[in-house]
């Protein structure tokens, strides 16, 4: 391969990650403002300065790029999460209540991923499409994770034995995705940290009996 052929290829990963970048970017945004089903690709390509014709070159139909989006916020979310979860030995309380600071941070950190994530959990629901799938699979292992956690404790004696599994899982769920969805719709209408911190130490309070 000549010399001269080597920047040319570069440009051309370059250009294809930067615009890759953009309109991921760009769909994330309009899905946490829109909802999936109301944001055209019309709208995504606009968003990120592009044609609508790069988004069919890059992903070759909307669900795909749904599918990219899912993935990056699997990959920026549930992984590091589960991997912080797993990382030192907690009791059942404590890694509950971590959860929730280190879930908070993520919706500080990266707003657009986490909420599209949960929007996307609510539009999906009962959905048999791929994309339906996904969200469902990436939802199952969280609530896998939070179910062998609260299992782990019952057993060790540190949270009651009646406690029922699926339910209280369920509840911290219910409890993290209520907190993120009410922080974007009153938007700068209260301080975001002391919200979460707010609705994650109430939480940790409840669980432990003691101010952490």
């Amino acid at each position: 391969m000549p010399k001269s052929a080597t920047p040319k290829l570069n440009k051309k990963a370059l250009l294809r990650e930067e615009s890759i970048g953009r309109l991921t970017q760009a769909a994330f945004r309009l899905i946490v403002a829109k909802g999936y089903h109301a944001c055209t690709l019309q709208d995504i390509a606009e968003a990120a300065g592009l044609t609508k014709g790069a988004i069919f070159f890059y992903f070759e139909s909307k669900e795909n790029l749904l599918l990219q989006l899912l993935d990056i916020a699997e990959a920026h979310i549930v992984d590091p999460l589960i991997s912080h979860l797993d990382e030192k030995e907690r009791t059942a309380p404590e890694k509950i209540a971590e959860f929730f600071r280190f879930t908070s941070k993520q919706g500080i950190d990266r707003p657009h991923e986490l909420l599209c994530l949960i929007k996307m959990s609510i539009e999906s629901r009962n959905g048999t499409d791929i994309a339906d799938r996904r969200v469902s699979e990436i939802y199952q292992r969280i609530y896998g994770v939070l179910e062998g956690i609260v299992d782990q404790g019952k057993a060790r004696g540190e949270l009651p034995s009646h406690l029922p599994t699926r339910e209280f899982a369920t509840l911290v769920v219910a409890t993290h995705d209520g907190m993120m969805l009410e922080w974007h719709r009153r938007g700068g209408g209260i301080d975001g940290r002391l919200f979460v911190r707010t609705v994650w130490q109430t939480f940790l309070n409840g669980i432990l009996g003691e101010k952490s």
